[in-house]
C-alpha cells in the first residue's frame, strides 16, 4: 500500500483533519496501540505486530471514520457503523482495548473496495483469520 497517515481515533479535531485529506475515500484500519507503539495481538497463525481490530473501506473517510469513532466512544451512544457494535458487545472488550489506546490508519485509495479486500486477504494468509472486527464474507 502506498502512502498513510494515522490518527488517534478519540482526537477532537479527527473530522477536522479527515476533511482536510485529498482523495477524500479509501480504506482504514483500527489499530490498537499502547505507550505510543502498535500492541501486538494474537492470532490464529502468528502474533499481528501492528495491532489490527479491523480493516475497512469507504468513499468519504470524513462521514465513516466518524461514525465509526462515535460508535466506539464511551461519549457517544451511536449504534451506526458495525465495527463499533461488534467491539460494544463482546464483554470486556473495552476494558482490553480501551478507546484511548485506539489509532485510525488511512490509506487513500480511488479503487477502495479493490484495495479493502487485497488487505483483508492478505490479513487472513498472514494469520489464518481477519482482524476481529471484521466478519467473514
Amino acid at each position: 500500500m502506498n502512502d498513510s497517515t494515522i490518527f488517534l481515533l478519540s482526537d477532537e479535531n479527527l473530522w477536522y483533519k479527515l476533511n482536510e485529506l485529498k482523495p477524500t475515500g479509501g480504506v482504514y484500519i483500527l489499530k490498537l496501540f499502547h505507550n505510543s507503539k502498535p500492541r501486538k495481538i494474537g492470532r490464529l497463525l502468528s502474533h499481528d505486530p501492528e495491532g489490527i481490530l479491523y480493516i475497512g473501506k469507504c468513499e468519504t473517510f470524513t462521514d465513516r471514520v466518524i461514525n465509526l469513532k462515535k460508535t466506539i466512544s464511551p461519549n457517544y451512544r451511536s449504534e451506526s457503523h458495525i465495527c463499533g457494535r461488534r467491539m460494544k458487545n463482546i464483554i470486556g472488550f473495552e476494558k482490553y482495548f480501551p478507546f484511548s489506546d485506539l489509532r485510525i490508519e488511512i490509506f487513500p485509495s480511488e479503487t477502495p473496495i479493490v484495495l479493502e479486500k487485497e488487505c483483508i486477504e492478505n490479513y487472513f494468509q498472514e494469520f489464518g483469520e481477519v482482524p476481529p472486527l471484521n466478519a467473514m464474507n
